[in-house]
């Protein structure tokens, strides 16, 4: 698998976090080495309307796409729901969070479950599904797989950090 994150002033012990996060969740999410080596990930930190999204490669083949791109906004991840500031661990754990949570997505592209027709809607094993609003938002299936999952892969990921810096 292929990896790049592209942060201007990240810290360096964050980064390398980072590369873990997407090493560890891919390993959990796409079990097959084979189909993660073909794989391209690249994460941008940059400004963007959502705190995260992930999208299929413009110049990947869309009906087996192996080239992806994950967009992750810090400045939407600094505050939590109830409007108080983060502190700067809070909103590392939280562009964590919100990496697995995308990778998640990639893997629902990777294995065809997530496609795109041709005028961009996204489809769900074959369905369109119609977001009118915020609730009709968190009922779809996608969704509720990605944030089911993206707590998880966090936890899971923290503890093998934890273990690693342990040792050295």
């Amino acid at each position: 698998m292929k990896t790049r994150i592209h942060a201007k002033g990240l810290d360096p012990d964050f980064r390398l976090a980072m590369y873990g996060m997407i090493e560890y969740s891919m390993v959990k999410l796409i079990p097959s080495k084979r189909l993660r080596r073909n794989l391209e990930i690249n994460v941008h930190m940059r400004s963007h309307e959502e705190s995260g999204e992930a999208m299929i490669d413009i110049h990947t083949n869309p009906k087996r796409p192996r080239s992806f791109r994950v967009i992750l906004d810090r400045s939407k991840m600094e505050h939590n729901d109830s409007g108080e500031e983060r502190t700067d661990a809070e909103v590392a754990l939280e562009i964590l969070k919100t990496l697995g949570h995308e990778l998640v997505h990639v893997k629902q592209y990777v294995k065809g479950e997530l496609t795109t027709d041709r005028y961009g809607a996204l489809r769900y094993n074959g369905v369109h599904y119609y977001v009118d609003n915020l609730l009709d938002y968190f009922d779809l299936p996608y969704e509720i797989e990605a944030y089911g999952r993206e707590k998880g892969l966090l936890v899971g990921f923290l503890a093998i950090w934890k273990h690693l810096e342990d040792e050295l």
